[in-house]
């Protein structure tokens, strides 16, 4: 009896054939599989590339023709970028012929369930298979689920199916709704929207708007500085102690000015009251995926797409429990627990954490929400090598957090003085934590630590100096990628799953722009603003969570899919209709936000004769920042030819021109100012005016090098450019890349580039090929040969053994021995062979 277990991915196929026996591995067109006895059975184990089948148009209809719903599951392999995928579904179809029985080890959601049963069902070609669930890639959570199959939960497979669906109905449809509205105007250009994604932006353009039109309310503070004398015996000065009057605003200037003329002057602060109280702060439940996305990007500023890639590493390397989890809740198993701690043991950095867990049998804290599949996120063992630095920070980020649960509270203080300055109060507040508790273990939240001198009712606090300040209200906060998540949660628009990809795909259409915080562009509100005037249901929250209500029923059983899906049809149907008759006004107003937002996401700044300093791109792609002013001002700054540039929207702290962000880094659009030049560069700079050290020979060409200056500074170029373009650093140390080669491909240089993961042999005729090879390691060449010696060697003596048992048919011999010689003589060998044979 022979089994094949399916997959999702090929790092997973290889952790569960590890578990389950001694794994041969084995491969059919570059793609790996594995052949594991256990039980006196034989298993195969193989896996997916996540979704081996995509929904396509059965028949292409035309540009503008929608809606379109004759949509049918096919190979991904026909989609362009995919070819790679039918690899993997030819080496299923050819396990599944020798195989008896199936099982599928995806990954346990609604996703998975769909993937398993897509890779069973079209490539196997069966309905029927036994059903692996695990929460982590432990061996012994492997084995376990191995032992104790389920079946294939049809309820997830129909609500993936439906989701895909009509997911794909509302996203093709009405993206092609708004390109054929923008066409009708004349125009081109490539817009989207779905089913949860303009919900999303609806929800950010009403807080976009909101700020718009905030209109500031001015108000007055009062302050006293007070002189700080905490004790010590420091002889640094203490920063000063900032009472603050107890109307924390005033709304009315006269009743301001009529309070500060009984401070100004005042020279002493008697303590009138003394309030102190402690609080117990509980350490915070373990990880969700919406949570652990929240706390990532306030720790690191990684995405949310980013932080859910990493997490995901972290599962298929065996590190940590399937992220895609709802659950603030670790597994009961307490049995499983204590060998994941066991684990954390010998860990130098949370060993001692796990080590005290253990010996009280502490238990952990949870939160309200749970997950039928899966607990919280949690670490399952300890990294067996050094994990890359952001895989590093995120595993360290969930193993604290899982640790700090099992932890006593957290203890802080808080005081509040009640202050008398010439009969006016002030108050004055401070905080410190007397008992670090899970803190200890989970620092990345933030206490403030605003310690008062001691004092008591009576005292008299000196007084530096008092001051009216006069403000005005803020507007509200945008959201970020961590207050976002939080809200589509809360909205109950999308999946744990999903959100991550709704908010790119809004960054990548060019509807928000993420810097800090998301702040949505004219073509995002645009599109909103039409959508609301002309189909406002299409943007309503109400459509979206009352179909998630109905996919969710169709997971439990409780409704059929055919029955949601074509209720969907009709109801869009009805809205595209309408969308139809009023698609010219449509793409008249679109037209006229995406040039509105191409204007804006231009400008960089003001230039000094006042216009707007603009990025200016010809048709040969060559781009400067020019004056939106000209001819009347022909200022103009170079910018870097190749790589993406950002608007930071700030000012140099130097010169007072704008900045721009290139490749992550903040720089003055001006070349010629000093904050462009590092500490180093001017020492260096310095260095070779007082040695006079003149100018450099080209050691490439006739020319000489000088002082230049780039995107990132100074450096020696040839005064023969563009001719000659070699360049090298303030040291003398050359620029060039070390030509290795010629590309097989393209027949350009290869050369030596340094990439993520270290050096290695890249085309310099990138983008356009992509070729890379590995850097051979010292002594890797003399194994190849050895390898190559070896293999020719099998070869020779497999060729006389061949040679000896067919010596009856000499002219098949000759023709065999003298295979190595010609290839065209091979070829015949094999055919004059096969005719004897026959």
């Amino acid at each position: 009896m022979t089994g094949l277990i399916i997959c999702e991915k090929p790092n997973v196929a290889k952790k569960i054939a590890d578990a389950l026996g001694k794994p041969k591995k084995k491969s059919q067109n570059k793609v790996p599989y594995y052949e594991v006895d256990t039980q006196g059975k034989t298993y195969y184990v193989a896996s997916a590339v996540g979704h081996l089948y995509t929904l396509i148009e059965k028949n292409k209809t035309k540009f503008g023709d929608y809606p379109t719903y004759d949509i049918d599951w096919a190979p991904a392999s026909t989609v362009e970028g995919k070819e790679y995928v039918q690899k993997y579904i030819n080496v299923l179809k050819k396990l599944s012929k020798d195989a008896n029985e199936y099982y599928v080890a995806t990954d346990w959601d609604i996703e998975g369930e769909l993937i398993g049963y897509h890779a069973l069902h079209y490539a196997c070609g069966q309905d029927i298979a036994k059903r692996m669930r695990f929460s982590s890639l432990t061996k012994k959570e492997i084995v376990k689920s191995f032992e104790n199959t389920d079946s294939i939960d049809f309820g997830l497979v129909d609500a993936g199916d439906s989701r895909h669906k009509i997911d794909w109905f509302f996203g093709i449809n009405i993206s092609r709704a708004l390109m054929q509205a923008i066409s009708s105007a004349k125009r081109w250009k490539t817009m989207s929207t779905g089913r949860v994604q303009g919900p999303a932006l609806a929800f950010l353009v009403e807080k976009e708007l909101e700020i718009q039109k905030f209109i500031p309310v001015p108000y007055w503070v009062i302050n006293a500085n007070l002189k700080n004398n905490n004790g010590n015996n420091n002889t640094e000065e203490e920063a000063p102690l900032i009472a603050t009057h107890e109307i924390d605003k005033f709304w009315d200037e006269e009743e301001a000015n009529n309070a500060y003329s009984n401070v100004e002057g005042q020279k002493e602060a008697i303590v009138e009251e003394i309030k102190k109280n402690k609080k117990k702060i509980k350490p915070y439940p373990p990880f969700d995926l919406g949570t652990l996305q929240r706390e990532s990007h306030n720790a690191f500023r990684y995405s949310p797409k980013r932080t859910q890639e990493i997490a995901q590493k972290l599962y298929e390397k065996g590190y940590c429990s399937y992220p895609r989890t709802s659950s603030q809740k670790l597994p009961k198993d307490a049995e499983y627990m204590n060998e994941v701690l066991n684990k954390l043991l010998k860990s130098k950095e949370y060993g001692k954490y796990a080590s005290e867990i253990l010996e009280k049998n502490l238990k952990p804290i949870e939160g309200k929400k749970d997950d039928p599949a899966h607990p919280a996120i949690h670490p399952v063992d300890v990294p067996k090598e050094a994990l890359p630095d952001d895989e590093q920070k995120l595993y360290n980020l969930i193993a604290r957090r899982a640790l700090a649960a099992f932890w006593d509270d957290a203890e802080r203080e808080y005081s509040k003085v009640t202050l008398n300055i010439n009969g006016e109060k002030f108050k004055l507040s401070g905080s410190r934590t007397t008992h670090e508790g899970w803190h200890e273990i989970y620092y990345f939240t933030k206490f403030d630590e605003n310690e008062l001198p001691e004092m008591k009712k009576g005292t008299i606090l000196s007084i530096e100096s008092t001051e009216k300040l006069s403000k005005e209200t803020k507007p509200p906060k945008r959201y970020t990628m961590a207050s976002i998540i939080k809200e589509l949660e809360t909205r109950q628009l999308g999946t744990k799953a999903t959100r991550a990809d709704i908010l790119e795909k809004l960054t990548k259409r060019g509807y928000v722009i993420e810097d800090g915080s998301l702040s949505v562009t004219e073509l995002g509100i645009g599109v909103i603003e039409t959508l609301k005037k002309y189909c406002p249901e299409i943007v309503e929250e109400t459509l979206t969570r009352d179909l998630e209500d109905k996919l969710e029923k169709i997971q439990d059983h409780k409704i059929k899919k055919e029955q949601v899906i074509d209720e969907t049809k009709v109801k869009l149907s009805q809205i595209l209709d309408e969308f139809r008759k009023k698609e010219k006004e449509i793409g008249a107003e679109l037209v006229e936000k995406i040039d509105s937002t191409n204007r804006s996401l231009q400008i960089i700044g003001k230039c000094n004769c006042g216009g707007d300093l603009i990025i200016i791109k010809y048709k040969g792609k060559s781009r400067f920042v020019g004056c939106s002013n000209y001819p009347n001002c022909e200022i103009t700054y170079p910018l870097p030819q190749k790589g993406a540039i950002k608007i930071p929207n700030k000012v140099c702290e130097v010169c007072g021109l704008p900045i721009i962000n290139y490749m992550g880094k903040d720089l003055c659009v001006n070349i010629e100012c000093s904050s462009r030049i590092s500490e180093e560069d001017k020492k260096l700079l310095e260095k070779i005016e007082n040695e006079k050290e003149g100018e450099k020979k080209c050691p490439k060409c006739d020319g000489v090098l000088t002082i230049k200056r780039g995107a990132f500074g100074v450096f020696r170029g040839c005064s023969n450019y563009p001719t000659c373009k070699y360049t090298e650093n303030l040291k003398g140390e050359s620029n060039e890349k070390e030509i290795v080669g010629k590309c097989p491909k393209c027949g350009s240089d290869l050369v030596k580039r340094k990439g993520r993961f270290g050096e290695f042999i890249g085309c310099s005729n990138y983008p356009k090929c992509r070729h890379t090879e590995k850097i051979k390691k010292e002594g890797e060449e003399d194994k190849v040969e050895k390898k190559e010696t070896k293999k020719a060697t099998t070869k020779k003596s497999t060729a006389k053994k061949t040679t000896a048992k067919k010596a009856t048919t000499k002219k098949t011999t000759k023709k065999t021995a003298t295979k190595k010689a010609d290839s065209k003589t091979a070829t015949k060998t094999k055919k004059a062979t096969t005719k004897k044979k026959e």
